[in-house]
């Protein structure tokens, strides 16, 4: 389809020899009737971070989820660290370090900040949040129920819940909604797939 364009920030880091983080290998995903995603294929390496760009309904969001298993392929391989994980659910790729962090309904509004990082962290979550991103604490408070947060501020409390559980990979989608891309992007992932209009 060719609708798909990938970007690298910074350049690509790939030393000779060296094996893909993350190997999506002729990809095609049908949604119903329509084909969204038709034989995409994309390496990246350790340190390397890809932007996604592409027209609305370009399948940006369903490559995202197909990777992270939320939405099934129908050919194609999806294959992290040399494993090919085509056939692991969601939350068993979730616990080989693949992060996914969705451009909406990324908390849990009835529950407070505190609750939503114990849930992600543990019970010092907010201690930990508030360690690393001090300037966004100051404006999110632990007791403020997260559906009372902002949309800006409902961001940067995924990005928190999401960075400090330490991924392997990260992804991405519409990164910069409510937030500096180049903030989401300057953690020290091993790699950050950032998906942007």
């Amino acid at each position: 389809m060719g609708l798909l364009n990938f970007e690298w920030i910074g350049g690509q880091r790939r030393a000779a020899g060296t094996l893909p983080l993350l190997k999506v290998e002729n990809l095609s995903v049908r949604l119903g009737q329509r084909l969204v995603l038709d034989d995409v294929s994309l390496d990246i390496y350790v340190g390397e971070q890809v932007r996604i760009t592409g027209p609305n309904g370009a399948g940006k969001s369903t490559l995202l989820n197909a990777i992270m298993g939320v939405v099934p392929t129908t050919t194609g391989r999806i294959i992290f660290k040399g494993e090919d994980i085509g056939a692991l659910a969601t939350h068993e790729r979730a616990r080989l370090g693949i992060r996914y962090m969705r451009q909406r309904d990324n908390v849990l509004p009835s529950l407070s900040v505190r609750e939503n990082l114990a849930l992600a962290l543990g019970k010092d979550g907010y201690e930990r949040f508030q360690e690393k991103f001090s300037d966004w604490a100051k404006d999110i408070l632990p007791q403020t129920p997260a559906g009372m947060l902002s949309g800006g501020q409902k961001q940067k409390l995924a990005w928190g819940m999401t960075v400090l559980q330490e991924p392997i990979i990260l992804l991405c989608d519409e990164a910069s909604a409510g937030s500096s891309e180049q903030l989401l992007c300057s953690t020290n992932q091993s790699a950050c797939f950032v998906e942007h209009n």
